[in-house]
This record gives C-alpha cells, structure tokens and sequence, in this order.
C-alpha cells in the first residue's frame, strides 16, 4: 500500500493489502537469528501500515534492528517512532516527491524530513539518515538539492554517475540513476551475471511468500511461505540452493533474473568496491 503514485514504480500485481501483525511478529521472529536487521520495504510505505508502532516495539524488545525506506510524507507524523533506538537506518526516496508533488508541497516535506534530521542529530546521533536522489539525469533535482544546500549549509556535488555523499555526521545523499524493475515479459538480457539475492538478502511478501530478492515484488519466484514452512527450510529447499549456487557461479538460474537490469548495477558495485 502506497499514498504516492510514481511512474518509475512498477506498482504491484497482487492484492493490495497490509502484512497482518501476527504474521509480522513470525516474520521477524523467523529472521532475526538469520539477519544483521530487517528491512521495512520491498513495496509500499511502511508508515502507512496501521501496525506499524506495535510492530517496531515488538522489534524492539526482541533485539532486531529496522532499516525503514519512506517516501517521507509521514515523517513528521511518526518522527517520535522514528527515533526509537531499535531503528538503525532510514532511507528517505526523496525522488518520488517531484512527480507527486507542486514544488511549493515539495519544499515543504522535504523541510520536515529536515527538522527531523536535526532532532535526531539531537536525540539519536547514531541513527543513519539517507537522502535518496535516484534520478540523477533529472534537472528539477535541482529545487531539492538548493533547499538541502541552504539548510545545511554544504556544497552538493551534480553530474556525478553515483556517489554517496555525506552531508554532516550520519546524514547523507545517495545519487543513481533510476532503473527499470524486471518483468517476467520482457527480453532476456544475460544468462549469466551476480546478484546478492539469498546471499546477503530475502524477501518476505504481504502473505507470507519468500522470495529471494527485494525486486521480485510480484512474487514469480515464490520459494514457499512462512505460513506452511519454517523459513530456513524454504532456504534449505533445492529451488533456493540451486538460485545460490548459480549465482555464485555467475550463472542465472531463473528466467526472472535473466531478464533483470538490476543485475547490472550489482556487477557494476561488485567490480568497483
């Protein structure tokens, strides 16, 4: 569920719906033995969900740590939850305020997510803060990047092909280029590239559905469910492993990741790091 409507979102092919909290409370009991922190995201904004404190309290008391990506229009809304120590980092997709937005509502959500900046300067000075600016061709960036200039009193580099750019202590913009979601319609691109899907990250879809990476938002490669089988088992099953593996060996197993321009930015990172 989303309160946005951005042409660069693929927009999901499911039910629409919000993840029930008993089934969030498995999720992240499944996870967290599995997982460094969980992230809130793979579609839809999370502060929409009508759960959403309950279920950052019950991370809370069960030790995990959140890593919430926000359109940011709520910020201002839930910025005492925001502040809640169990949240490590939040990803603010500034991008999608232009194409929702007149510039005067821009100027005015991008102030709040600044202020709140500041309180958690304040109150939270560990907290990862993340200005997400994924449309770096795009010359009406330049509104956003003169307000954060002015507010913070820096200098933001433009034209780069991507760089993550610190704007004070734990607080930064992050540039990309935007990219094109996979579909199982489209042409194949490789049969063979590395992705970090099962690797480093899973998905965990509105009813349940594993899948083994965050842009698989329609569910097409559905490994099993967490309402029928233990987590680590859908992770031990032969479809899972054989994705693994292929990907290890630089080879794309399902006709979902040949397709996936994604994939490019991944090798991309992983050639240069």
């Amino acid at each position: 569920m989303c309160n946005l409507n951005c042409h660069f979102c693929p927009k999901t092919k499911r039910e629409s719906g919000f993840m029930s909290f008993d089934l969030c409370k498995k999720a992240i009991l499944e996870s967290k033995d599995l997982a460094d922190e969980i992230t809130l995201h793979v579609m839809g904004e999370p502060l929409l969900h009508p759960d959403i404190e309950k279920i950052i309290l019950f991370a809370e008391a069960e030790g995990v740590r959140i890593n919430l990506t926000t359109n940011a229009t709520l910020v201002a809304k839930y910025q005492d939850l925001l502040l809640n120590p169990t949240i490590r980092r939040i990803n603010f997709s500034v991008h999608g305020l232009k194409v929702n937005y007149s510039s005067e509502e821009q100027q005015r959500i991008l102030h709040e997510i600044i202020s709140f900046t500041k309180l958690a300067e304040e109150e939270r000075d560990d907290l990862i803060l993340i200005y997400r600016l994924w449309n770096i061709n795009d010359e009406s960036n330049r509104l956003l990047l003169d307000q954060i200039e002015q507010e913070f009193n820096i200098s933001l580099e433009e034209g780069v092909k991507k760089i993550s750019m610190r704007i004070k202590n734990n607080v930064y913009i992050h540039y990309d280029n935007s990219f094109d979601w996979p579909d199982p319609k489209g042409e194949v691109r490789s049969e063979r590239g590395y992705c970090h899907g099962l690797t480093t990250h899973i998905g965990i879809l509105v009813d349940g559905t594993v899948v083994p990476c965050c842009l698989d938002n329609n569910g097409n490669i559905p490994l099993g469910t967490i309402t029928e089988k233990k987590l680590v088992s859908i992770l031990a099953d032969s479809r899972a492993m054989a994705m693994k593996k292929g990907f290890q060996g630089r080879k794309l197993v399902e006709d979902l990741c040949k397709k996936c321009t994604f994939i490019k930015r991944l090798e991309r990172n992983r050639d240069t790091s």
